[in-house]
């Protein structure tokens, strides 16, 4: 009888720390799912505005060789995922996906890489003074779809905190042309140091900055 008791009893604090576990998991998921709707909501609020960007592109082959020009983000969509990874420094994964048409002012420019197509201008002034230009304009959806911008996230435990990790394309492909606002070059979109640039793309620099 004593053995049958003891039994029950282990039983009980076993299914009692099961109960427990899953109550601090779902307790837990709440909060990490509540801390990333702030971010979301940030990024919506952003697009939202369907923002222009300044860019700057260089030929791989000829680094030296640049070009400016403005693209023009269009909102389409937002989403939001969260996953749960096997690390236990950062538990969770989250991604927000931005989905937009662009368009840019390429063709009135004077720069380009090949005979057949211009990338912009060489000079950045004569981007920014076409921004506002809507003859320049090119919607580029008929010829690449929808482009998915996807904001890639990781919580981090000893933070309490999401942070920025990456930012790709739907095909995995790094967002180069997003990824040098936060300071990683790439061979088609360098930095762009220059204090006109920096003035243009302050509000997507400080939303980078902030994420």
């Amino acid at each position: 009888m004593f053995k049958i008791s003891t039994i029950f009893f282990c039983l009980t604090v076993i299914l009692a720390g099961v109960d427990t576990s899953y109550a601090i998991d779902d307790a837990m998921q709440t909060t990490v799912i509540k801390s990333f709707e702030p971010i979301v909501e940030k990024i919506t609020k952003f697009f939202t505005k369907h923002p222009k960007l300044l860019t700057k592109v260089s030929s791989p082959e000829n680094p030296k060789q640049e070009a400016f020009s403005i693209t023009h983000f269009q909102m389409e969509r937002i989403s939001y995922d969260i996953f749960t990874s096997k690390s236990i420094i950062t538990p969770y994964t989250g991604h927000i996906d931005v989905d937009t048409q662009v368009a840019d002012n390429k063709p009135c420019g004077n720069q380009g890489f090949t005979k057949t197509e211009k990338e912009g201008w060489s000079n950045i002034d004569d981007a920014i003074r076409n921004a506002n230009t809507a003859s320049c304009f090119v919607i580029r959806t008929p010829q690449i779809g929808i482009v998915r911008h996807r904001f890639m996230f990781q919580y981090h435990v000893k933070t309490g905190r999401w942070a920025l990790s990456e930012i790709v394309y739907q095909d995995g492909a790094i967002n180069g042309r997003f990824m040098a606002l936060l300071g990683v070059p790439s061979p088609w979109f360098p930095l762009m140091n220059e204090p006109h640039a920096l003035s243009y793309n302050k509000d997507w620099i400080q939303l980078f900055k902030s994420l």
